[in-house]
């Protein structure tokens, strides 16, 4: 099972980076809305502590830009729009868009159709729309908004937010401290380096922090048993992943931490793939009202080594080939109200 992971991670990383770093952006300089022509193929924070979370992140929210001079708009058909080196809005209306930023802290809006969206240098903001939208963030710190349909979304250089939104999306935070979060749908983050935040929400999603002390949450207290298995890869670093239920959870290399809760008792537990108690923490949280005075206990599987983990009798998790673990070794934490 790990060696499955581990696989299809690394080969999800590889589609993402053929597709959004070993690309650079369109070589057109001149701003303004230009041809109505197809889209041209391109040839060439950590904000949320490591403790009591349980909410997920907040939503982007797109500020609007200053109105210094007239936006940028498209056609009802197929435009490369470019913007120039001042703050601009650009929109795409209808129509395969191509929507290039260049300098300033640039507003791009895609609109209907399948639209390709490049930040370019400063702090940028993105949104697709219920099509499958390629949004591309560039240098700065930018905000990327996937909205309807199967998206991609690449935050690149600095720390930047994206959220996929609705559908079967993919995420690659790049460098910086990233937040990524994605709403409905399968989807796939990967946070690369940097101190990032990795929120699925609801659906099976897979979650690879990638290089970096990284948040992974699995749990959508919205959605507590959803029904869809995660699976979360802390990568390298000292990453903290939180679980949901049905999750399947793996640290790699660090000194990581597994948290889970009493809101896995009422469902499937969680999996925890790699668990070393000489560098891991293993923790859970839960309810002092629901358990006043909390008792764990652990169950060994004679034939795989495996060890159940229990909650005053419910079942909330299974360390894979955890023999030898006991329960001093588990930290029990009482959840904020």
């Amino acid at each position: 099972m790990l060696g499955l992971i581990g696989l299809l991670g690394a080969l999800s990383a590889g589609l993402m980076l053929d597709a959004f770093v070993a690309r650079p952006g369109p070589d057109d300089d001149t701003p303004g809305a230009g041809e109505d022509s197809p889209p041209e193929e391109d040839s060439s924070a950590d904000s949320f502590a490591h403790g009591d979370l349980l909410d997920p992140p907040p939503a982007v929210e797109a500020p609007a830009p200053e109105d210094d001079h007239p936006p940028v708009l498209g056609s009802p058909g197929n435009d490369k729009l470019t913007g120039g080196a001042e703050d601009d809005l650009i929109r795409g209306r209808g129509g395969m868009d191509q929507i290039v930023s260049r300098g300033g802290a640039d507003t791009l809006g895609g609109g209907a159709g399948q639209d390709y969206l490049y930040g370019g240098r400063g702090d940028d903001v993105l949104s697709g729309g219920l099509d499958d939208d390629l949004l591309r963030g560039e240098a700065g710190e930018d905000a990327l908004s996937g909205g309807g349909g199967n998206d991609l979304l690449a935050g690149h250089g600095g720390a930047d937010t994206l959220d996929g939104g609705r559908g079967a999306d993919s995420l690659l935070g790049g460098s910086g401290n990233d937040l990524l979060q994605d709403d409905l749908g399968d989807d796939w983050l990967n946070g690369g380096y940097g101190d990032d935040t990795l929120f699925g929400g609801y659906g099976a999603d897979t979650l690879d922090g990638d290089v970096g002390n990284d948040l992974l949450i699995g749990h959508d207290p919205q959605a507590p048993q959803d029904g869809d298995a995660d699976f979360l890869n802390g990568g390298q670093g000292d990453d903290t992943m939180i679980a949901g239920a049905e999750d399947y959870l793996t640290g790699g290399s660090g000194a990581d931490t597994f948290r889970l809760g009493d809101w896995l008792e009422e469902g499937d537990g969680a999996r925890i793939m790699d668990f070393n108690a000489r560098e891991d923490v293993l923790e859970v949280q839960y309810d002092p009202e629901a358990h006043p005075d909390p008792v764990l206990e652990l169950h060994t599987d004679a034939n795989t080594g495996d060890v159940a983990l229990h909650l005053d009798g419910k079942p909330l998790a299974v360390v894979a080939h955890g023999e030898g673990l006991d329960v001093s070794q588990i930290r029990l934490v009482p959840r904020a109200a």
